[in-house]
């Protein structure tokens, strides 16, 4: 599973960490009109737990999950790791 796309104004990427038991999800923001030579304005990633939840989390709500990401407070020098519980 792994993502290299745009949704909406965010670059987004994402693939199984090394670990074998996280995914790494990445999102940037970039200003409009400015060259992708430059460093994103921002740059939050977190880590999902690789099961099928977790899974379903990034295949059927990843819109969702990239404005919660968004709206997230800073995720500098923090690891943050979610969670998504069986249904």
């Amino acid at each position: 599973m792994e993502l290299d796309i745009w949704i909406d104004s965010y670059k987004v990427r994402s693939f199984p960490w090394i670990d074998g038991k996280r995914i790494y999800f990445n999102v940037q923001y970039y200003s409009p009109g400015q060259s992708l030579e430059k460093p994103p304005v921002w740059n939050k990633t977190v880590y999902i737990n690789d099961n099928p939840e977790g899974r379903r989390l990034v295949n059927d709500f990843l819109h969702s999950l990239v404005d919660h990401i968004a709206s997230m407070r800073s995720t500098k020098h923090i690891e943050v790791t979610l969670t998504a519980q069986p249904s």
